[in-house]
């Protein structure tokens, strides 16, 4: 989770940032994010939203009995979040034997959770702290219907410096969004690439008298983020677990 950061916090994050988490992927270097079809199947992904609609869940056991609750989320006000999640523990450790593959660089393991978002919610624009340097964000599902249901996500290209200091910028690095379909995910340098959300559409149902919108309850978007470190990297040792 990352905290809610100001442009010139973001600014200096990203220019101390940028270059530090190279690996053998050209285009993944390149842009700072790629996006992988099909990454894991959305079927074992999936999860109803919880009873408990708003706040953040913290898993501390195998069990999904053995948790702490926050009313705060943290991040994003009103959606619902929840950290290690027993459904996805061994997922984190596919996922990232995939990555691997992918990049080609040894990673770590450093944690994971995964979040409901209600219309109008929407992720401010930031980079992450250091335990999210290789990261991907998987969409689970939505029940947002036609157009809607293509909720980008979105992420800042590098800059090009014209020195190794990076002392100025040449080439201002590009806003794009990335749409993903169930199963897919996007892989991205967590603490290099300013990222972030729009807010979650509002859709409208037709009735007698009209049309109102959809109650907070009835739409959502799921997704899960999964957080690595690379093995020889500056960042390896926030590893929660070398052994793996």
């Amino acid at each position: 989770m990352a905290e809610h950061m100001t442009e010139l916090q973001l600014m200096l994050q990203e220019n101390r940032c940028s270059g530090t988490s190279v690996t053998g992927h050209k285009e993944f270097d390149e842009n700072g994010y790629l996006v992988v079809k099909d990454l894991w199947d959305p079927e074992e992904l999936y999860h109803p939203v919880p009873e408990q609609k708003v706040g953040r869940i913290q898993y501390w056991g195998d069990k999904l009995d053995q948790f702490a609750y926050f009313e705060e989320e943290g991040q994003v006000d009103n959606s619902i979040s929840r950290y290690s999640h027993p459904q996805y523990r061994q997922i984190h450790t596919h996922i990232r034997r995939k990555l691997e593959n992918i990049i080609g660089k040894k990673l770590y393991n450093t944690y994971y959770y995964d979040r409901f978002y209600y219309p109008g919610q929407e992720l401010t624009r930031h980079a992450d702290r250091d335990a999210c340097e290789i990261s991907v964000t998987v969409h689970v599902s939505t029940n947002l219907e036609g157009k809607d249901a293509d909720w980008p996500i979105w992420i800042k290209t590098p800059d090009i410096y014209t020195d190794k200091m990076k002392s100025q910028i040449l080439v201002p690095g590009e806003n794009r969004s990335v749409v993903l379909k169930p199963g897919d995910g996007m892989i991205y340098k967590g603490c290099e690439r300013p990222h972030w959300r729009e807010a979650m559409p509002t859709q409208y149902e037709k009735t007698l008298f009209g049309f109102k919108k959809k109650e907070k309850e009835e739409l959502y978007y799921h997704q899960i983020f999964f957080h690595y470190v690379i093995a020889d990297g500056i960042r390896a040792h926030f590893a929660w677990d070398r052994s793996r």
